[in-house]
């Protein structure tokens, strides 16, 4: 029996049972100090009384309330994270959103600021989309759109990075990939997508996608890669759906080559 959901839950709660014990010991320390200054000239039983039963009274008030505290921002804290988690990927396919994914390219650059770099960087487009949604109808377009992501995130490492760049575009930021990797990857994902079978109705929904590369060897901007990735995208496109075109962008002198794939 899996007790991974329990002991998440002590772990969620034992903060809270945390805040709690203390602040209620705090609460009666602090009660029971006052009720020593005020019955300070009584002796014996009295002044026992006095101050344990303050102690007493302000823990019986306290333990609720602060327990009330505690979970409240335990509930808010998660709200915040889940808030967070959300605001950095696209609802639909639960891939980074567009200006997440290029922040988080633009600071792998930044860690490795100096120091010689490679790797590619993917555009995958659902070729045919609007004939799709005429087709079939909205529903299934975004079907597609969540099919094509979740091929995307199987094909790649789990170091890659996948966004969602536009209403039927995916990228795709492979760190340190060779040009072999890249053009593995790139395959696999065409050949996935056109291998994957919709039949909404009865009708058989074909699928494929074309993909524009760009392989880098240095420092290079996000805008610069996305924008040459974008322009393969395009020559991709220019032989026919489903295809792969790649490119090279050396930074250093801004030079581009097209490596036909």
């Amino acid at each position: 029996m899996d007790n991974s959901g329990a002991g998440n839950a002590g772990r969620g709660w034992a903060p809270i049972a945390r805040y709690s014990l203390l602040g209620t010991a705090a609460c009666a320390a602090v009660a029971g100090a006052a009720a020593a200054v005020v019955f300070a000239d009584q002796t014996g039983d009295v002044f026992w009384r006095a101050v344990i039963g303050a102690g007493a009274v302000a823990a019986l008030v306290a333990a609720p309330l602060l327990s009330i505290v505690a979970s409240e921002r335990r509930r808010f804290g998660a709200l915040r994270s889940e808030v967070s988690r959300l605001s950095s990927v696209d609802a639909l396919t639960s891939c980074l959103n567009g200006s997440v994914f290029a922040s988080l390219i633009d600071a792998f650059r930044g860690v490795s600021s100096g120091a010689r770099q490679q790797g590619a960087l993917l555009v995958v487009d659902v070729d045919g989309f609007r004939e799709i949604n005429a087709n079939f109808g909205h529903a299934w377009g975004d079907e597609v759109l969540k099919s094509v992501a979740g091929t995307i995130k199987s094909s790649v490492r789990a170091g890659d990075l996948v966004g969602r760049t536009g209403g039927k575009e995916f990228g795709v930021f492979l760190p340190g990939a060779s040009r072999e990797n890249a053009e593995r990857v790139a395959e696999r994902i065409r050949q996935s997508v056109s291998e994957t079978v919709l039949e909404p109705g009865g009708r058989r929904l074909p699928l494929s996608v074309s993909v524009g590369a760009v392989l880098f060897e240095d420092q290079v901007e996000f805008d610069d890669l996305f924008r040459n990735a974008d322009n393969r995208l395009a020559e991709a496109k220019s032989r026919g759906p489903n295809h792969i075109e790649f490119g090279e962008l050396l930074a250093d002198v801004g030079e581009r080559r097209n490596l036909d794939a």
